[in-house]
């Protein structure tokens, strides 16, 4: 399931002092709490730092801001957000494979302290929670620049967009998403029966059949990177040019791999044709998973042709 991560690079705003603080927390609190009787996440908080070292202000943390809401009668959310369930330190009891990959990644634009926890969502599905503090944390969608030691021992530059809440309004654009994701049926055979109807601008290779059996464990976390394909297919058919404009990240192979016949060879599948095609393009989901896909220009159709973990690199 989904978790919060809180953002802690969020928190420290210039200007603000503990009443701003404390308004802030009082709706996040709400967006919070929206969120877990949505079956969204559980009632849980993931932090880098203990609340009472992590700062606001110089001399003020986020646990004397959660003392303050009963200070000023704000009860229900200062309960609220007492309730949670702390997840301290923050790979606490995460899995082998995503401290693995954790631990391969660099944020681009914060020191690493600070961007551990968006690096920590932008792999493992994560919603960020914090304070709008500043514009670039003043919205339900975030993207997150990181570097990630790859297995050849290359360095690729990404992004991935995750969900933040740092309002209350945030939470029902991330519920809406939520639903999205849901109405996708959970089990392999379903998904593939329902593939056109619950994704129409994507066309499915035939090998993506049984890749989908395999990934049973992460069909949420692939079901919302299809459907952000998705869309971003449908805009294609109706706005034109000449490649889709991606929801999500979406880049080619590099230069080593497309120069090996080899690695070239392992990117090729069957198309919904029948062919054998190069499928060079990728987005990621999750830890260290790819979809494959390629488009062609002139009848502007986006298909997938793998599903799964990372493709060898060497």
């Amino acid at each position: 399931m989904r978790e919060m991560i809180l953002n802690h690079a969020s928190l420290l705003a210039p200007g603000s002092d503990r009443h701003s603080i404390s308004t802030w927390l009082k709706d996040v609190a709400v967006g919070m709490s929206h969120l877990v009787s949505e079956g969204v996440v559980p009632a849980s908080l993931r932090t880098a730092k203990s609340l009472s070292d992590t700062r606001c202000l110089a001399d003020y943390t986020y646990y004397d801001a959660c003392m303050d809401l009963r200070g000023l009668n704000h009860r229900e959310e200062y309960r609220f957000l007492m309730r949670l369930a702390a997840k301290y330190p923050l790979l606490g009891d995460v899995g082998e494979e995503v401290r693995g990959r954790f631990l391969a990644c660099q944020e681009l634009k914060l020191a690493d302290r600070d961007g551990e926890p968006l690096v920590l969502c932008a792999i493992d599905d994560g919603i960020a929670v914090g304070f709008p503090s500043t514009p670039t944390w003043d919205c339900d969608r975030l993207s997150v620049d990181f570097e990630e030691l790859l297995p050849d021992e290359a360095i690729e530059q990404t992004s991935e967009e995750i969900d933040q809440l740092t309002r209350s309004s945030h939470a029902y654009g991330i519920c809406d998403r939520h639903r999205d994701r849901i109405r996708v049926p959970t089990d392999p055979a379903t998904l593939w029966e329902k593939r056109n109807e619950l994704f129409p601008g994507l066309i499915f290779g035939p090998g993506v059949q049984e890749n989908l059996r395999r990934c049973v464990t992460r069909l949420s976390t692939i079901a919302g990177k299809l459907l952000d394909l998705d869309r971003s297919a449908q805009d294609w058919r109706k706005t034109g040019g000449p490649a889709p404009s991606w929801r999500t990240k979406v880049t080619p192979e590099g230069e080593r791999v497309m120069n090996s016949p080899k690695l070239r060879a392992a990117r090729q599948f069957r198309s919904h044709l029948g062919s054998s095609e190069l499928f060079e393009w990728h987005a990621r989901f999750g830890n260290s998973g790819r979809i494959h896909l390629r488009w062609e220009p002139t009848s502007r159709e986006v298909e997938i042709g793998y599903i799964g973990n990372h493709l060898p690199l060497e």
